[in-house]
């Protein structure tokens, strides 16, 4: 079965402003494919009851005719620029215009649709998904109508202009793929909400010299954008794919047509389309990283405040270069997103001032305590960190100490993944889990340190339990814990699981009733007293020494 990557292009204003409903909305034949799959497909696009509900579609018969007088326009496998796009759009009276194409890509099974629609030439929305046979395209089309009927009311007009001129090609990379990507990257940058993007089929220098031109005053015909109504972007995303062996690199950067300097620059490599798409979402989200600066309680609250307001998602960093007290932290869930917490100029400590966890982390975010960072608990009955459902993840340089009531706690079915860092000196005073408390969820541990921490009950290093939960451990060190009424002094496992395999070390400096290195609850209890290093493998589901117990 021949598999298709399906790309629908942009949709297109014409004309000016005015309101959205009952507009006049074109939608062209999707070029390449095979047969009558391009038309076909247009044609229940425009059936639709979210587009129509909207738009008022134009007949197939005006548009076809109006296609027939572009020369611009390729039924075939070619991507059709927006000039002709625009042309014909204008002739059948449109103000909308969707377009869009269909390719081939060897095996693969793979569907990417990117959908956008333009005001003014503006492109504002893009979806990816995947599908096996070009009947099963049908199904998709309600998805894309209401992303195109939802995405018309769009208010872009504070963001930042973006053009998006062709991808430039060097050491024989494949201009059809490279193209391809460069189109679902524009579509990430729509959807990231930061940029207003405007498709160009001119070169990077065209588009330069057409700010320049019309900055000066220069209104010339030639000096207009070919598309659009006279105003330029003031920024350019200038892309180069580059073919080096079985890989294409692709570097994508944000230019400022104003000064000339850049703004942003990623680069990303890929092997063949699949790879490539799953590439330019990765590489849309760090080019359209938020960054903020935090010396202080309320430059810390406006930065929280800056990324709970944002609906777009992506990649946040919060840079820290001074200690403050912090009232508890909520993020919001209204979108995914990853923040970083790094510090500047030496460690940066953030103590609780609140009466809750420091930090909760919702599903869909994640939290990254990077190099420089120490959360202190001010020694408040609060975790340092309450994963409900998202992620938490504590890398080299990074600590989480001094909190009344342990460390980190896990529910929600969140994870948290320990790579470096420390947890210690917490306290578990009314419970479970000094350093960290796994109810719901998992924990990844390869590398950091979790000692010098207590609980009252259960697992002084780490208690994992009672509902569903998971402890995975590869590397790292849990040392000098306690247990200090019961059981599990480095861990302590309820019924769940627990895994350690090839790395780290659970040493016999931990302390408690019994188990002070391990205990694992159940009948009969699995049990180790005597120091576990990186050569020692332990399985809570297997029972004796074949699990590692004593």
């Amino acid at each position: 079965m021949k598999k298709y990557v399906f790309l629908a292009l942009c949709a297109l204003s014409v004309a000016g402003g005015g309101a959205f409903a009952k507009d006049n909305l074109a939608i062209l034949p999707f070029t390449g494919g095979q047969g009558e799959e391009g038309e076909t497909i247009a044609e229940l696009f425009s059936f639709e009851r979210d587009l129509t509900a909207v738009f008022t579609p134009v007949p197939r018969t005006s548009i076809n005719a109006a296609i027939r007088g572009e020369q611009g326009f390729q039924m075939g496998g070619g991507m059709t620029d927006p000039d002709t796009i625009a042309a014909i759009g204008k002739q059948v009276g449109a103000r909308y215009v969707v377009a869009g194409s269909i390719a081939a890509v060897g095996k693969q099974n793979l569907l990417i649709i990117a959908i956008l629609q333009i005001e003014g030439l503006r492109q504002i929305a893009g979806d990816v998904q995947t599908y096996g046979s070009i009947g099963e395209i049908r199904g998709k089309l309600p998805a894309m109508a209401r992303n195109i009927a939802a995405a018309i009311g769009t208010d872009a007009s504070r963001l930042p202009r973006l053009a998006v001129p062709p991808v430039r090609m060097a050491g024989g990379a494949d201009s059809r793929e490279a193209d391809t990507l460069a189109q679902i990257l524009a579509a990430h940058l729509v959807r990231s909400g930061k940029y207003a993007v405007y498709p160009r089929t001119k070169s990077l220098e065209q588009v330069q010299a057409e700010y320049g031109n019309q900055f000066n005053g220069d209104v010339a015909d030639e000096y207009l954008p070919s598309i659009g109504m006279g105003d330029n972007p003031r920024l350019a995303l200038s892309v180069t794919a580059r073919k080096l062996g079985d890989d294409t690199m692709f570097n994508a950067a944000i230019i400022n047509l104003e000064t000339g300097a850049q703004e942003a620059g990623e680069t990303a490599d890929y092997r063949g389309i699949e790879d490539g798409v799953r590439a330019m979402e990765e590489l849309a989200w760090r080019l359209t990283e938020q960054n903020y600066t935090a010396g202080d309680a309320p430059s810390f609250a406006q930065a929280i405040a800056a990324v709970n307001r944002d609906t777009s998602g992506g990649l946040y960093t919060i840079t820290l270069n001074g200690s403050f007290t912090s009232d508890s932290v909520t993020f919001t869930a209204n979108a995914a997103k990853t923040i970083t917490l790094k510090g500047e100029g030496g460690t940066r400590v953030i103590t609780n001032s609140g009466n809750g966890p420091l930090f909760t982390v919702p599903a869909g975010l994640t939290l990254v305590l990077d190099s420089g960072v120490t959360l202190d608990g001010g020694k408040k009955n609060a975790r340092l960190a309450w994963v409900d459902g998202g992620t938490l993840v504590m890398r080299d340089g990074s600590t989480l100490r001094g909190s009344a009531e342990g460390g980190v706690s896990v529910y929600g079915g969140g994870s948290f993944e320990m790579s470096g860092g420390t947890i210690s000196g917490n306290t578990a005073s009314y419970g479970n889990g000094g350093g960290v408390y796994v109810y719901s969820g998992s924990f990844t541990m390869s590398g950091g340190t979790i000692s010098g921490n207590t609980a009252r009950d259960n697992g002084g290093g780490v208690c994992v339990g009672f509902s569903n939960g998971s402890f995975t451990m590869s590397g790292g060190t849990i040392s000098g814990n306690r247990a200090s009424d019961d059981y599990g002094g480095g861990v302590y496992i309820a019924g769940d699981s627990f895994v350690k395999r090839g790395g780290g070390t659970i040493d016999a400096a931990n302390s408690a009733k019994e188990g002070r290195v391990v205990y694992v609850y159940g009948t009969p209890r699995k049990v180790r007293n005597s120091a576990a290093g990186p050569g020692v493998n332990l399985d809570s589901g297997v029972a004796g020494s074949a699990g590692g117990w004593e």
